[in-house]
């Protein structure tokens, strides 16, 4: 626990002083400086700059404190594919807000972008295990897969649903209220609604489930480990341990 404390002081502490300090800062100048002073862009920037300081010290102590507690203890084996998955998706997210085609692209592409980077950043501060440690590892059995599977794919139902839930087209699609009640005829309306409902089932539904994906691998790869390096070190301990009785 006490490798902990060090980042925690300097980076807890400190993010904790600049968002007070942010907070405070409206109040005090009013009284410490000039209505035109105040009225500035920089001055008036301060509390959020301040709370986007908060942030980004807070994020520099989540990465040390991922770092000290995950180094040298991931796999190689799974440590590659979780990267490969990143890096998939920064590259999906730059496609999908450049791309022509699709609204949806550029609405959760920069999404995408943004936590892919974000989530590759603290994953290239964990070192880990030396690719020849893996000949010592449990070998991946069948069940493993299996049971790595039904949770990624239960992760993947969680996040798609909540996407095509939140992206299902509603009255008055893209209008006003006022337009949909009174300026649209009801043979209109009819057309909106299919086109609507065929570019939501046709595109959007497909793009949302395929990025689901994202988040259901690193819970594929991450518990195959776990049940190869915990249940499968016990199932080779055992004939060890009935080995060295029997003698």
């Amino acid at each position: 626990m006490s490798k902990y404390l060090g980042p925690i002081k300097i980076l807890g502490t400190s993010a904790v002083i600049v968002f007070l300090f942010g907070r405070i800062f409206p109040p005090l100048s009013k009284e410490l400086l000039s209505e035109d002073t105040r009225d500035s862009v920089l001055v008036r920037a301060i509390p959020f700059v301040t709370v986007f300081v908060s942030i980004i010290l807070l994020y520099i102590l989540l990465i040390f404190m991922v770092a000290i507690r995950f180094n040298g203890k991931i796999p190689y084996r799974t440590y590659r594919p979780i990267e490969l998955t990143i890096i998939a998706g920064i590259l999906i997210g730059i496609f999908c807000l450049f791309q022509p085609w699709q609204l949806i692209g550029y609405e959760y592409g920069f999404l995408l972008l943004l936590a892919s980077t974000i989530g590759f950043i603290m994953w290239s501060h964990i070192v880990p295990q030396s690719a020849a440690n893996g000949k010592d590892l449990a070998p991946f059995e069948l069940w493993h897969h299996a049971v790595a599977l039904i949770a990624a794919l239960l992760v993947l139902g969680v996040f798609a649903y909540n996407f095509t839930q939140n992206e299902k087209p509603v009255a008055p699609y893209g209008y006003t209220q006022r337009q949909w009640d009174r300026g649209l005829r009801p043979e209109r309306k009819a057309e909106i609604i299919k086109e609507a409902e065929d570019t939501y089932n046709t595109y959007e539904v497909p793009f949302l489930i395929f990025i689901s994906i994202g988040p259901a691998l690193p819970i594929y790869f991450f518990l195959r480990e776990i049940l190869a390096s915990t249940v499968g070190k016990e199932r080779q301990a055992n004939p060890a341990v009935a080995a060295t009785t029997s003698a």
